[in-house]
């Protein structure tokens, strides 16, 4: 039965009910044949993990195993084995796959993505937010502390510099990739960097009305992203109250969506700075 054409044949020694297609599947038809000293890293770590994969890189591919150097590695098509000292080898367990720890698989990115894409990565590893799109764990599945310690151990490894750049512009409490991207954009623009996720009081009442995505207090500017999340009945109901209210008590609310940013965000940041221009004192 095994060998005939009921089941799919995705690696030597693995059968499963279909053929697995995503990065995903393809990484847990593949687990039951990794050694107990090898590990998933790479792309293939951050979709078990559910951390957000840079686009440019977000295609099949091959899968990405960690194996120690001096140890045995698994030799199979469709699988790009990276050396590592054992002592860097830092694992965990997914849903019954072994996987780099969060901080190493942030790290092992650095010779692959730009500072930019390591900062969204590093927001969504110590975001403590529930509903942060895609994470398959909850968070924060580091501290920024812990970052630090593995970029301290990564000496002159390939990405030691991109890390360094990236990391002290990462930030907690961030839900989305793309409210990274923003405020990154904003700040290369020459803008002052916004609040993330600021709390806005009614100053009449002391109610708590909500909170943004992003906030420039001084000249009472909020930046909101609307993503597909926000397009759901009842959020899309609460997400209208909390603009009313915003702009009740003086604030002038920047809206975002994806089509904001591509092919360029030029356009928008150049309104966005005709707001501040306008209302800082």
């Amino acid at each position: 039965m095994l060998r005939g054409p009921s089941y799919a044949k995705p690696f030597v020694g693995v059968r499963s009910v279909a053929q697995p297609e995503t990065r995903l599947e393809r990484a847990a038809a593949f687990a039951p044949l990794l050694r107990p000293w090898q590990c998933f890293g790479g792309a293939t770590a951050l979709a078990i993990l559910g951390l957000p994969v840079p686009w440019r890189l977000d295609g099949h591919g091959d899968l990405e195993v960690l194996a120690p150097k001096g140890r045995s590695k698994p030799e199979r098509p469709g699988v790009r084995v990276r050396r590592l000292a054992e002592p860097h080898l830092d694992m965990w367990e997914v849903e019954g796959m072994r996987v780099a720890s969060a901080p190493l698989a942030w790290a092992l990115m650095g010779a692959r993505c730009t500072p930019h894409e390591l900062v969204v990565l590093g927001d969504a590893v110590v975001s403590g937010a529930e509903n942060y799109p895609d994470r398959r764990l909850p968070g924060p599945l580091a501290s920024i502390a812990e970052l630090h310690e593995v970029v301290a151990r990564w000496g002159r490894r390939a990405g030691a510099e991109a890390l360094r750049q990236a990391l002290p512009r990462i930030r907690r409490r961030v839900e989305s990739p793309r409210e990274t991207d923003m405020r990154l954009l904003i700040v290369d623009a020459g803008m002052p960097e916004p609040e993330v996720q600021a709390k806005v009081y009614d100053p009449t009442t002391g109610r708590l009305l909500g909170r943004a995505d992003l906030m420039h207090r001084h000249a009472g500017v909020v930046e909101e992203y609307e993503g597909k999340g926000h397009r759901d009945e009842g959020q899309w109901d609460r997400d209208i109250q909390k603009y009313r209210d915003f702009e009740r008590i003086g604030l002038h609310v920047v809206r975002a969506t994806n089509r904001d940013f591509v092919p360029t965000p030029d356009r928008w940041l150049a309104e966005l700075a005709a707001v501040l221009r306008r209302r800082t004192p």
